[in-house]
């Protein structure tokens, strides 16, 4: 009878307790991916990591903060190279914020100081080069930017993954001009590989040349051979001039199993 007695003061209370508890208590939930920094009257307190963490209501306040990889796209610049050429060159620049509590505390806007940061580190990199180096690809300057950034920005919480360059843009008459003289350095390497093959051939006939003046027997083979080839196509009529020494030769050696004959007149008999 008592305890029917006070059911609805115990609900009452109950119902009062968990308004208490939603007036005081804050529940903050941080996502996967993100950091969340407490403040308690403007003061930092701590970082909360993913998760779900209770506070007092009073006096605290929250920030969140993304801890994911994202990209800055830095536009077409206009620097000065070595030479004083203009040129316009535009990045992308891969980074994550490394340490939320000084990306948020030491500088107004990490974005920006990063951008800032790029800017001056690629004037400084592309005045050092020439702009044939810098238009040929022979200076890595996406690394070089990179360990210049990083070192940089690693002050105010910032981690540089990587410095991309997106494209490097002349001046139109320096484009005509590279075209030209890749160009020309094309065809001087055509004419080059020609005058070597050239030159092979010549060095192939002049030893054929001296084989066969030293083996005079190698013309007579490479006749047979090249009749013995021809001859696989029918309808071909082949019309020989022999000279005097295949003639000779031919007189000379007489067929296997016959008898040689006598010299004709004007063939000197062989002294022995």
């Amino acid at each position: 009878m008592d305890t029917f007695r006070f059911f609805p003061l115990l609900v009452v209370a109950f119902v009062l307790g968990a308004v208490a508890y939603k007036l005081l208590v804050l529940k903050v939930v941080v996502p996967e991916g993100f950091t969340t920094l407490l403040y308690r009257q403007g003061r930092f307190v701590r970082a909360l990591t993913p998760g779900a963490h209770r506070v007092l209501r009073q006096g605290h306040g929250t920030q969140q903060v993304d801890m994911r990889q994202r990209y800055l796209t830095v536009p077409g610049q206009d620097v000065l190279s070595q030479e004083q050429v203009g040129l316009k060159v535009s990045l992308a620049v891969r980074f994550a914020v490394a340490e939320p509590e000084p990306a948020l505390h030491r500088v107004q806007n990490f974005t920006e100081a990063l951008y800032l940061a790029v800017q001056l580190a690629l004037r400084e990199e592309v005045g050092r080069h020439p702009l044939e180096e810098l238009a040929a690809g022979r200076v890595d300057l996406g690394q070089r930017m990179r360990e210049r950034v990083a070192g940089e920005v690693r002050a105010f919480g910032l981690s540089v993954e990587a410095v991309e360059v997106k494209d490097v843009m002349l001046p139109a008459d320096l484009r005509r001009a590279f075209a030209e003289s890749l160009k020309a350095k094309k065809e001087a390497q055509a004419m080059l590989e020609k005058a070597r093959g050239e030159s092979a051939a010549l060095r192939n006939l002049a030893n054929a040349a001296r084989l066969m003046e030293e083996h005079p027997s190698l013309l007579e083979l490479r006749m047979l051979q090249t009749l013995g080839s021809a001859s696989t196509t029918p309808g071909n009529t082949f019309v020989l001039g022999v000279g005097p020494e295949l003639t000779s030769l031919g007189r000379r050696r007489p067929a296997r199993g016959s008898t040689p004959g006598p010299p004709s007149e004007g063939d000197e008999p062989e002294s022995t």
